[in-house]
């Protein structure tokens, strides 16, 4: 089994794994995004008269949509599509009113998914590492190891600009030592399927793809390292990788860093 991914393996069977990791994922105390008393009314209005096409323009308007439908998207972008798709609003209408008013209110005043904040949190936990975090321009002529300082964009528009990085997605690392560069995504596996699914083949395509002297590592916690109770399970794909791909535990990160 490849060497990281056996102490990744092991360390998340062993006391405090959890409990260590909410130090790099720490689950922040989410508040709800209350409706403004307008779009309260305005919603109540439009549940009063069985109104479709008012009910779908009022949370439009809010951060939050009460339901998760593929077409709200195009709608949010392109809101005269209501008066142009009736199907398609009076089938998600009949969605929300199925829900009820209460429902509806609930559902556009729930908070953020503590997960997507995660990708922040971990840039805050690479500060903790002991090493420099620079600004492109000193980045680029250090002779030590350090990261460069910015967010997913910054990150890949320097990869794409010095490092052959042609993926479309952000970075959560990217990290200098003499002359060979380290870039990285990292990602918390909650469960199994769906999207959690698509983010681990995302990552694993990521440390599959090859530059001269840059490391490509997938940072991954969660279900991802726990021995499989389903076939094509996360974990038994993941013991099966090349030993010359990297996929390792956030915890394991500074070892790791300071070992190449």
């Amino acid at each position: 089994m490849n060497r990281w991914v056996q102490k990744s393996k092991n360390l998340a069977k062993n006391r405090g794994y959890l409990d260590n990791l909410n130090n790099i994922y720490p689950v922040q105390l989410t508040f709800s995004r209350p409706v403004s008393k307008k779009n309260e009314t305005a919603i109540r209005q439009a549940f009063s008269q069985k109104n479709n096409k008012a009910l779908i323009s009022v949370l439009l308007t809010l951060k939050k949509f009460p339901i998760d439908d593929p077409y709200v998207g195009f709608f949010r972008k392109y809101p005269t599509a209501l008066n142009l798709n009736p199907k398609t609003t009076n089938r998600i209408g009949k969605k929300l009113f199925k829900l009820g008013l209460r429902g509806v209110l609930d559902g556009a005043s729930k908070p953020k998914i503590p997960s997507r904040q995660f990708g922040q949190t971990f840039r805050k936990y690479l500060l903790t590492l002991g090493y420099p975090i620079l600004a492109e321009p000193q980045f680029i002529t250090f002779n030590g190891k350090a990261f460069l300082d910015g967010g997913d964009a910054t990150l890949k528009k320097f990869a794409r600009k010095n490092l052959k990085y042609n993926r479309n997605k952000g970075l959560d690392l990217i990290f200098k030592t003499k002359n060979k560069f380290v870039i990285g995504e990292a990602k918390f596996i909650s469960a199994g399927g769906g999207t959690q699914d698509k983010s681990f083949r995302e990552a694993m395509q990521f440390i599959k793809g090859y530059n001269q002297n840059i490391l490509r590592i997938a940072v991954l916690d969660g279900v991802v390292w726990l021995p499989p109770k389903r076939k094509n399970s996360l974990y038994g794909k993941i013991r099966k990788i090349n030993n010359k791909y990297i996929a390792i535990s956030a915890l394991l990160l500074k070892d790791f860093l300071k070992n190449i």
